[in-house]
């Protein structure tokens, strides 16, 4: 992530909203509060290891309060700070913050350095922060940044073994991938979408797994890639007739390091490619992809991602700034990737309080696309409906191109109900 951050700010941005009026001054000391008391402060950071060594939080908090529409304000500020690069050459604090004022609430952002941390822990800590604001006062202990610590992925070595030998099959599947067009191989400028679900659309998602024995993470890939087809019909070149997307998960269960008290990065991954013409059926797409995210995790080939981004380092290494731009476009023709998380129930730590101003009332996120995928899908479940945003790069993709693939996807999630 140090080396994709030369390349591209690699931020993520986690937003909450706090339902009471917002006090800065008062926020402020509840954000420094925090995070010296998780020892979230003082990082050091390099291709080896990282360390938060404590001391006073830097606080970075701005409060966006043009009068402008606020879901603009929010999708605007959040927009920036994806593509803004935290410095982290000396001892930094990889957090900023920004606020929104919305009546009688307000909208807590929560951007950082994600080479730090996942999602799950990101949220624990979002709910700190809402909870001591509304009154939930209490010590709370420092956070375990250490190597996460639980047991051993299953079957290691043959997993390790396993993911060896499928990878020559992976890489001559890339080469039968379609390539988005790009305009220019040097600009990673992202530009960010934000759109919601309700409770009808999750409600036939859910369903719609159900009737077609797949997973809603398969289904959603499915409505992504169904969605690209035009686009990537008009971009065949070559004799290439694969879609390929990237799929991020969360791998704390399978590695048995699920607890309040773990910050780091525990995540896998891996891609998934249907040809062209499979997009004709959604049915048939989702069962399709289904059955290659059911091989991948059944061979714990999630969890062994690493070793593919090992090889892939070794050999960026090698190569200079911009040729390691050009390096993913060109080997790795991603249409778009997906990270999905369901917060329908909040952490322990949040629900546990009592008070209903301690808890946010509504959550969404976003992630910057680096130079791996040129779109990222951020899906975040809560309460009643979907919170969803669409980070792209710019000389990828247009607004128009972005808009129409937003359009589609929910007019598809929309059909869902009806469909046999």
């Amino acid at each position: 992530m140090l080396l994709w951050d030369e390349m591209h700010a690699y931020n993520a941005v986690h937003i909450a909203r706090v339902p009471t009026p917002l006090e800065a001054v008062r926020l402020r000391a509840v954000l420094a509060k925090v995070l010296e008391e998780r020892g979230l402060t003082g990082l050091r950071i390099d291709a080896k290891a990282y360390e938060f060594r404590g001391g006073a939080a830097v606080i970075d908090l701005a409060v966006c309060d043009d009068g402008a529409d606020v879901r603009e304000t929010l999708r605007a500020e959040t927009e920036r700070q994806i593509n803004l690069r935290f410095d982290h050459a000396g001892e930094f604090t990889p957090f900023r913050f920004f606020a929104v004022p919305d009546g009688d609430s307000f909208w807590l952002g929560t951007a950082y350095f994600h080479a730090i941390a996942d999602a799950e822990p990101i949220v624990r800590l979002a709910c700190d922060f809402v909870a001591e604001y509304g009154g939930a006062t209490a010590k709370r202990g420092r956070l375990n940044c250490g190597p996460a610590r639980g047991r051993r992925a299953p079957s290691r070595l043959s997993m390790w073994l396993r993911k060896l030998f499928t990878l020559p099959a992976q890489f001559r599947g890339m080469r039968r991938a379609i390539r988005p067009g790009c305009t220019d191989s040097t600009d990673f400028a992202n530009a960010l979408e934000l759109f919601t679900l309700g409770s009808t659309e999750l409600a036939a998602l859910i369903t719609a797994g159900k009737r077609l024995d797949v997973t809603v993470n398969d289904l959603l890939l499915a409505l992504l890639m169904w969605s690209f087809a035009p686009l990537c019909e008009a971009a065949r070149r070559d004799g290439r007739d694969q879609i390929s997307l990237g799929c991020i998960v969360n791998a704390r269960r399978d590695l048995g390091t699920e607890g309040g008290d773990s910050f780091g990065l525990v995540l896998g991954g891996f891609s998934i490619a249907c040809g062209i013409a499979e997009t004709a059926d959604l049915s048939k797409l989702a069962r399709s992809i289904a059955v290659q995210t059911r091989r991948y995790k059944s061979g714990g080939l999630h969890l062994a991602n690493a070793l593919e981004m090992g090889l892939v380092l070794r050999l960026m290494s090698l190569f200079s700034t911009n040729q390691r731009r050009r390096f993913y476009p060109k080997n790795y023709p991603l249409w778009g990737g997906l990270t999905n998380m369901n917060l329908t129930k909040l952490p322990v730590n949040a629900v546990a309080v009592p008070s209903a101003t301690a808890r946010p009332s509504d959550y969404l996120r976003a992630v910057s696309t680096g130079p791996v995928t040129p779109l990222v899908l951020s899906v975040t479940t809560f309460g009643k409906g979907v919170n969803l945003s669409m980070s792209y790069r710019t000389s990828v993709y247009s607004r128009e191109e972005i808009s129409a693939v937003r359009e589609r996807f929910t007019a598809a999630v929309g059909g869902l109900e009806a469909a046999p």
